[in-house]
């Protein structure tokens, strides 16, 4: 007779990992349209910030994989990851927001935006990635900034990956 070990864990969590990859999907889509049709030109922290959703968005999917595979070191490690480049991405977002508050104090097109400009990454997709703006020039959507936006997006994403952590680790491959 043999025996097969079911999974604990609901399939809940994949839902929620690929809801949060869908997330920054929608979020990368409108800042592509606010660029796009409003003109709004992304900065060195708004190229930054589009680049942590990516990592987010990455990771997301990984941790999904690794929960439909029940593969545990491999959602386990996408989930931790993932709220890594949350954290980071909130952070840029922050930095952000005191910029808009504090508009003396502007990033303008600084080194760091050329910097950015010139990393390979950004050349393979300058139409997401290229910093052309200014930090204290944002647009406003339901009248707030959207660096505030961003990072009320990172810290909700990154709570939904956290809720997923401890799914993670009880993880098993049926035998």
């Amino acid at each position: 007779m043999s025996s097969t070990r079911k999974s604990s864990v609901s399939p809940l969590f994949l839902f929620i990992d690929l809801l949060v990859a869908l997330g920054c999907l929608a979020i990368l889509g409108g800042a592509l349209w606010l660029q796009q049709s409003e003109g709004a030109l992304p900065c060195a922290l708004c190229v930054l910030q589009r680049m942590a959703y990516l990592g987010v968005l990455l990771m997301s999917l990984l941790a999904a994989a690794g929960f439909g595979l029940r593969w545990r070191s491999l959602a386990r490690t996408a989930v931790w990851l993932g709220l890594l480049a949350a954290i980071i991405g909130l952070a840029f977002a922050g930095r952000h927001i005191w910029l808009v508050y504090h508009p003396d104090q502007t990033c303008g097109l600084d080194p760091l935006a050329t910097r950015i400009n010139h990393w390979r990454v950004t050349q393979l997709a300058p139409w997401l990635l290229q910093a052309d703006g200014l930090c204290s020039i944002v647009p406003y959507l339901f009248g707030l900034p959207l660096p505030l936006l961003s990072g009320i997006g990172f810290a909700v994403l990154g709570l939904m990956l956290g809720v997923t952590l401890p799914a993670a680790g009880r993880l098993h491959r049926a035998r």
